[in-house]
């Protein structure tokens, strides 16, 4: 498949089949670890096993409180949450409290699971507060169990996305703020690209891959898949009417890249009847023998919801409380 056809079928969302039900919802979850949010899926599949990570927690909507949960599926489509989750606690990580962003990623040489996730906590001044964003990482022999090192790996990140191209070499795109005194705006509008020998130690590029524009405020939570010498970058956009949905930007090296500003990748429906109509968020795809899976955060267009005092409260900009899945056909 030539370069033009590999854009073509990333970035035409008439190509992606989205399921009209999300896998999971705080709506409807049985779990009572993540009935007010629940977001941001990664998935590998390892030996015919799909295997998701996702946040969630049961008390408010923007509060400094996050869990990671745990579950399998047989065809990547219908799935199971792990009956003891949450697997991680808020608080289990070495510094700061939440946890926020995991990517997962299943080292074939090492045959284990590694996982770099972002650390967040609050300092500075009451009159200039900062929301700290710190990279941390964890292994783990089957998905569940992990260890984690006491240090952040880099003082400033949200969204790692983590490829592994052999021995001592990896490769990381992030959001991550210019200066390290910025605040967190300043760290959604830029994504950029880093590069380890043990994943462990990075260093960044010194300019970005991708910039926020004046129509798409800002660029968050990138995936970079590569096939075919082409690499395409998915990442979420907000943009007009508080809508938040998934844009792309493609490469033929993994540095120089193409921006796709011009129509979403996929977007949010902005119907008040689907789970995904005001935002489609935190993308992960799978490049699955003869199909991409696409899981995706998303929230729909109500304001309000169940607190875990007993008190229904409002949150003016949705809710993430659902992820959904959307498949596309390998030709």
């Amino acid at each position: 498949m030539e370069h033009g056809e590999m854009t073509e079928k990333f970035l035409h969302e008439r190509l992606w089949q989205r399921s009209s039900q999300p896998v999971f919802s705080a709506m409807t979850s049985a779990q009572t670890w993540c009935r007010v949010t629940l977001y941001n899926p990664t998935v590998v599949c390892v030996d015919g096993l799909y295997r998701m990570w996702y946040l969630g927690n049961s008390s408010a909507t923007r509060t400094g409180d996050m869990d990671l949960g745990y579950a399998e599926s047989a065809d990547g489509l219908h799935w199971t949450p792990f009956p003891d989750n949450p697997i991680l606690r808020t608080g289990d990580t070495p510094v700061a409290q939440a946890w926020q962003t995991p990517h997962v990623l299943f080292d074939e040489e090492e045959d284990r699971f590694k996982m770099w996730f972002i650390m967040s906590q609050r300092r500075g001044s009451a009159d200039r507060p900062l929301l700290q964003q710190l990279l941390g990482y964890a292994t783990s022999p089957d998905g569940r169990r992990w260890q984690i090192p006491p240090e952040p790996l880099y003082p400033s990140g949200r969204g790692p996305c983590v490829l592994k191209d052999g021995p001592g070499r990896y490769r990381m795109w992030m959001n991550s703020a210019p200066a390290a005194d910025d605040d967190f705006r300043a760290m959604a509008r830029f994504i950029y690209r880093f590069t380890s020998p043990d994943g462990l130690h990075w260093s960044r590029d010194d300019e970005p891959a991708v910039v926020a524009n004046e129509t798409h405020r800002s660029i968050v939570y990138p995936h970079v898949v590569e096939k075919n010498g082409v690499y395409t970058m998915w990442y979420g956009c907000h943009v007009d009417g508080g809508i938040f949905e998934i844009y792309a930007s493609t490469s033929a090296d993994g540095l120089h890249w193409t921006n796709h500003f011009e129509r979403p990748a996929f977007a949010a429906t902005r119907d008040p009847d689907h789970f995904d109509g005001r935002y489609t968020s935190t993308p992960c795809v799978i490049d699955d023998k003869d199909r991409y899976l696409l899981y995706y955060s998303a929230r729909d267009l109500g304001n309000l919801y169940g607190a875990g005092d007993g008190t229904v409260k409002v949150d003016g900009d949705g809710i993430y409380r659902h992820i959904g899945v959307a498949t596309s056909a390998i030709s």
